[in-house]
């Protein structure tokens, strides 16, 4: 996943030295063009001035270029860093699921609770470590041939259960400590984590919450090692209803969620002003909504796959606004522009290259 990121941001970088050199390229044309210009006019004006003034004016606009280009550069990395944070999500989220599976199938076996103990006793007793058919053993309080009370399991692979005992089933307050450092403390019942507990993985991750059948299930929060926090429910094992998960650089996402993912009505707020306000499908922005920049800039309307697609407009600070049809985040088709000034300036889309613009009253 690192890899990954490390070559989006070095395209993202060569894309932006090419374009530099491209706009020196045409700085040296210009320069030959404007003294080109200068000989057969005789002007008055030396060389020198002229180089001066052009170079001035084109550094000028190439300062313009590689400002725009250079947000674009932050933005696009801002975006993918949201991309790798939500996959990260998923994937610690497949880590809890995968030890729940494990848990069903390697402990609290059904060989272990039907074994018959002889016992006549019928008062909770305390009795030294017995073991079972499985290689696991069992210290603490018996009711019977029942695990009853207070009790230290312990299985071959050393995972270990240190915690209360009901009718030979894990039941009350307990910690299950997993052969990989993880650890669930918390509510059982019938062998299972159920109620509140708190779950503390190996690699830092720290879930606190509402459990049901060894699975996230309710209100619950979960925290990374990098600060990034979901607060939240759960459904099953998954971010399922309303929640709200925070990024570390400050950005965080407040709305719906389904099988782990953004999905339905959200509001996304950036570290740097940005916002988006509408609907959301498998974390993209994808239906109507309204996207705000931090100088005032936003747009209206359809989304599909994080990309403008269908009908918007785009409305600008000074109160320009464009009206039209939209193609992968491009103009696209017939559309209008609504000047400041009460004119409406007509024109014809291709992908993003305007075809022709005619300006006329309304």
């Amino acid at each position: 996943m690192k890899s990954q990121q490390q070559r989006n941001l070095r395209a993202i970088k060569m894309l932006f030295l090419q374009i530099l050199n491209y706009l020196i390229k045409i700085l040296l044309i210009s320069v030959k063009f404007i003294r080109s210009q200068s000989q057969q006019q005789k002007s008055n004006q030396s060389i020198d001035e002229i180089d001066k003034k052009a170079k001035q004016l084109l550094f000028s606009k190439m300062a313009i270029v590689i400002q725009k280009y250079w947000k674009g550069y932050k933005i696009r990395k801002a975006y993918l860093q949201t991309k790798i944070y939500l996959k990260k999500s998923q994937i610690e989220q497949a880590i809890i699921e995968s030890k729940s599976k494990r848990n069903t199938q390697k402990y609290f076996i059904q060989e272990e609770y039907e074994q018959k103990v002889k016992s006549d006793c019928l008062q909770r007793e305390f009795r030294s470590k017995y073991e079972f058919k499985s290689g696991s053993t069992y210290e603490g309080e018996w009711i019977g041939d029942k695990r009853d009370g207070q009790g230290i399991q312990i299985w071959i692979d050393g995972a270990k259960y240190i915690g209360q005992w009901k009718n030979n089933q894990a039941c009350g307050q307990g910690t299950f400590y997993h052969i990989d450092g993880a650890i669930y403390e918390g509510q059982w019942e019938n062998d299972r984590a159920n109620g509140y507990g708190i779950y503390r993985q190996s690699n830092g991750v720290v879930y606190s919450g509402q459990w049901k059948n060894d699975y996230q299930h309710g209100q619950g929060q979960e925290k990374w090692i990098d600060n990034s926090m979901y607060q939240g429910e759960y459904y099953q094992g998954k971010k399922q209803g309303q929640g709200i998960y925070r990024w570390p650089d400050g950005s965080y996402f407040e709305g719906e969620w389904f099988d782990n993912k953004i999905n339905g009505y959200g509001v996304y707020v950036w570290s740097d002003g940005r916002k988006y306000k509408g609907i959301w499908k498998d974390n993209k922005m994808h239906g109507y909504g309204v996207y705000q920049w931090s100088d005032g800039r936003s747009y209206h309307g359809e989304y599909l796959n994080d990309k403008k697609h269908g009908k918007g407009k785009y409305f600008w600070p000074d109160g320009k606004v464009f009206e039209g049809e939209w193609y992968e985040g491009k103009q696209n088709g017939r559309g209008k522009y609504l000047m400041t000034d009460g004119r409406v300036k007509y024109g014809q889309w291709d992908k993003g290259k305007r075809i022709n613009l005619e300006g006329k009253f309304e």
